[in-house]
């Protein structure tokens, strides 16, 4: 019996001793920066530390200038709070490496100023991602030039952007129709350079699951889920659960946000503003829900709910319409104030032939003056 309890305090006292010895967390990497604007050193620091780390940490209060765009992986997280990052092309991206959603899982990007060298942007994307998951990207303040997009989501799911600033910067032509923040379908026409890596990367994938909150976005069009308005092929491939809440989202030159075969979506506690001059025509919508090509069987349940906003618009403040004989599941739209430059019988028009069912009630509906 003594033998026994002898074992047993040995026994407690590894076990005591197991708990209060600290566990070592794995570090984040500071990488500093150097001063040098070519964009050679900070590149090629940044580019080591993301081939070996997982977490790396930019110097609050200071500049980084990049050669080019900073290519990223998997588990992986880039923490820039307080750092303005000048780059010489784009921001960051991923390799397409496997096709639907498994190329890039885990990935954050929390704060930093990003830009190009050019004051007027980058007329490209800042930011991509491609077949990719679980993807985060907060408190980040993104310029991109009118005719590119400060950020774009090809075929990816459960992709959050989180209280960041998207502005479009340089010049915006009236007939601008590119959006700041992009999600859209993987073709060769719409995604050419995901297409480059080869065909299986550009079969018509959507995104799934994406959301939009606390966000400042303004561009030619503010935020827009893409079609294949170029590939008919594809016109039958939806992307799924759009979420847009607590935004202010502009449009200078096109609608401030289009939803294009979108199968089911949420839209509430937004400020939603197209400013175009083209208010004869759809581009000047303030929400523009569309849909071309016959809709998956799913489009019967689908809903989408439209609550809390304020939506001011040319041709038409809210505007849900079908360029196909399909017709969407059900819209909600409640305690909306909407507006349109064209009358207040347009500040809010869910077209009849295109719903299955509608509910619309205590939404105000006035004149844009």
């Amino acid at each position: 019996m003594k033998r026994a309890g002898r074992y047993i305090s040995i026994l407690l006292f590894f076990m005591i001793l197991c708990f209060m010895t600290p566990i070592k967390a794995e570090a984040s990497v500071v990488v500093s920066a150097s001063g040098d604007e070519s964009g050679e050193k900070d590149y090629r620091q940044i580019m080591n530390a993301l081939a070996t780390e997982r977490d790396i940490v930019l110097e609050e209060g200071k500049t980084y200038y990049i050669k080019g765009t900073l290519w990223v992986n998997s588990n992986q997280s880039i923490t820039a709070t307080g750092a303005t990052i000048i780059s010489k092309s784009g921001a960051f991206r991923n390799h397409p490496t496997k096709a639907n959603y498994g190329s890039l899982n885990h990935f954050t990007v929390d704060g930093g100023t990003w830009k190009n060298e050019d004051k007027n942007g980058y007329q490209k994307s800042m930011v991509q991602f491609s077949h990719g998951s679980n993807i985060l990207i907060k408190n980040a303040t993104i310029y991109c030039n009118y005719k590119g997009h400060a950020v774009e989501i090809i075929a990816c799911k459960n992709v959050t952007v989180d209280n960041c600033k998207l502005k479009a910067v340089g010049k915006c032509s009236s007939d601008c129709v590119e959006e700041q923040l992009q999600i859209d379908i993987a073709t060769p026409v719409t995604a050419p350079t995901v297409a480059d890596y080869g065909k299986e990367f550009v079969n018509g994938q959507t995104c799934q699951n994406i959301t939009v909150k606390n966000c400042t976005i303004t561009g030619g069009r503010g935020v827009c889920a893409n079609f294949a308005s170029k590939e008919k092929k594809f016109q039958t491939k939806f992307h799924k659960n759009v979420v847009l809440k607590n935004n202010t989202i502009t449009g200078v030159s096109s609608e401030a946000v289009a939803l294009f075969n979108v199968l089911g979506a949420t839209v509430e506690n937004n400020k939603i503003v197209c400013k175009s001059k083209r208010t004869n025509t759809a581009y000047s919508v303030g929400l523009h829900i569309a849909m071309f090509g016959k809709a998956p069987s799913g489009m019967k349940k689908a809903v989408y709910k439209v609550n809390n906003n304020t939506i001011k618009g040319g041709r038409q403040g809210f505007y849900v319409y079908s360029h196909s004989s399909s017709r969407f599941g059900k819209v909600i739209a409640k305690k909306n104030k909407c507006y349109a430059k064209a009358g207040k019988d347009k500040a809010i028009q869910v077209t009849e032939a295109a719903v299955s069912n509608k509910t619309l009630s205590n939404n105000k509906q006035d004149v844009w003056k």
